[in-house]
């Protein structure tokens, strides 16, 4: 059997492995048989079931024992079944039935069974081609519009959550799976009742309004499909760290390290996949492709019709617009300046008045230096406060930037329930800082002492 990580990765290749004690092979929860284990997770335990009428198989998503005591936990599992029934889409997994058994004590969800792997999995083995990456994205895409279309944003869109199984003849048909971190956008309740600031996700996927704590909505997943594409053709993700503060950072005020010409299986990336990609890792939202329907239609001509993709041109022909216009302002020309498209047979030579040959380069300042620092704590949420002057900085996660000097800033960081803490950072290189809140000591009443009368008098002692 060949197991893909993660809780919902319904992964089997031959026979399944024996059952913990938890649920024994052979046992029987509610109309399904259980014959074995398939993967586990934070949240529960994936097992391979049979039902005993129909002999027809299916997984069994099996809350811990530990997490059944919580209702918010049960809510949030119940939700996911119902969202996911709500989009009824070929490229999300089905979810066929939600119960709760007594006898064996059991909260559980009965999905269709897959077989297949991970992407993930299917990356860690070899590189895909960029028929096979188009190909993958576009069911993304179509997906995830389909989830958006009534107003859900999944918020948790990795490699891990999308299953390959054979279908039509291809091996790598998509299901999308793991709606259990998923939002209602659109002032919809929220699937799983979070504190605000609060992040749900995996941070190397996660789009920066998400790492910053941020509203979500669905180009956030715009985002995380770019990630997606970005890892399929670079064969990494554009931004890796040591810790989540860090890596918070990177997203949020650094710009992707760029793809080369080529992808990891050797293929020439054309520019319009490559300015797809770009587009889609843009830090605003706005300045991303406006919804998945758009992404998936960019991809569908990526590889055919590059040149004939307006947004693509645009994200192209921005460089040489502002290169030109900066060197018209810092020369002084009185002349025009003609800027072409890189589809012009050749480029327009630029004309300069006679009288300009004279003029003198004006002086550009130099870029001030900065500095970037990230604070994290748990619980998340906590008022970031500049301990001198009592002035609100931010809130957990929190990421800003200083120019870069010799001095030290110094924080408050405090949260109802919790030990106010004073942290001094040096202002001289990037910082990344991770606090775990103490919670506030309740004082016990002090006990009264009892008075005691001694042959009349009052004992003080």
């Amino acid at each position: 059997m060949s197991l893909a990580k993660g809780e919902s990765h319904l992964a089997v290749v031959g026979a399944p492995a024996a059952a913990p004690a938890s649920l024994a092979v052979g046992q029987v929860l509610g109309s399904y048989r259980i014959e074995g284990v398939l993967g586990e997770g934070t949240m529960g335990r994936v097992y391979l079931g049979r039902h005993v009428t129909l002999d027809r198989p299916a997984a069994l998503k099996v809350l811990h024992p530990q997490h059944t005591q919580d209702p918010s936990l049960i809510q949030r599992f119940f939700q996911e079944a119902r969202l996911v029934n709500r989009i009824a889409h070929e490229h999300i997994v089905e979810v066929l039935d939600f119960a709760e058994s007594k006898e064996p004590p059991a909260v559980y969800g009965v999905m269709e069974l897959l077989t297949g792997q991970t992407l993930a999995a299917s990356l860690a083995a070899c590189a895909p081609s960029l028929e096979a990456i188009v190909a993958v994205g576009r069911q993304i895409a179509t997906a995830l519009q389909a989830a958006h279309a009534v107003g859900v944003v999944h918020r948790d869109l990795k490699p891990d959550n999308v299953f390959l199984v054979r279908r039509g003849g291809r091996d790598d048909y998509v299901k999308v799976l793991d709606f259990g971190v998923a939002k209602l956008a659109q002032g919809g309740p929220s699937v799983v009742a979070t504190h605000s600031g609060a992040l749900l996700g995996t941070p190397r996927y996660m789009a920066p309004e998400q790492a910053a704590g941020l509203e979500v909505d669905a180009r956030t997943d715009v985002y995380a499909l770019g990630v997606i594409l970005y890892q399929m053709l670079a064969g990494r993700v554009p931004f890796e760290a040591a810790n989540f503060g860090q890596l918070a950072a990177d997203i949020i005020t650094r710009p992707p390290p760029p793809l080369h010409e080529r992808s990891a299986g050797g293929e020439r990336i054309p520019d319009a996949l490559r300015d797809l990609v770009r587009a889609c890792l843009e830090k605003q939202p706005d300045a991303r492709p406006p919804s998945m329907t758009s992404v998936e239609s960019w991809l569908g001509r990526a590889l055919s019709e590059e040149d004939t993709l307006p947004f693509g041109r645009a994200l192209r022909a921005r460089r040489p617009v502002v290169m030109a216009a900066a060197a018209a302002l810092v020369l002084g020309l009185a002349g025009a300046v003609a800027v072409t498209r890189r589809t012009d047979p050749a480029p327009a030579p630029v004309v300069m008045a006679a009288a300009a040959a004279a003029v003198a380069p004006a002086v550009v300042a130099p870029a001030v230096p900065k500095v970037t620092l990230a604070l994290t704590t748990v619980p998340a949420g906590a008022r970031v406060l500049s301990a001198g002057t009592g002035e609100l900085l931010g809130v957990s996660p929190w990421v800003a930037t200083f120019p870069r000097e010799a001095a030290t800033l110094k924080l408050r960081i405090e949260a109802p329930g919790y030990e106010p803490v004073l942290r001094e950072v040096g202002l001289g290189a990037d910082a990344s800082l991770e606090l775990a809140l103490k919670p506030l000591k309740v004082a016990r009443p002090a006990a009264k002492k009892s008075t005691s009368i001694r042959n009349g008098v009052i004992d003080p002692f």
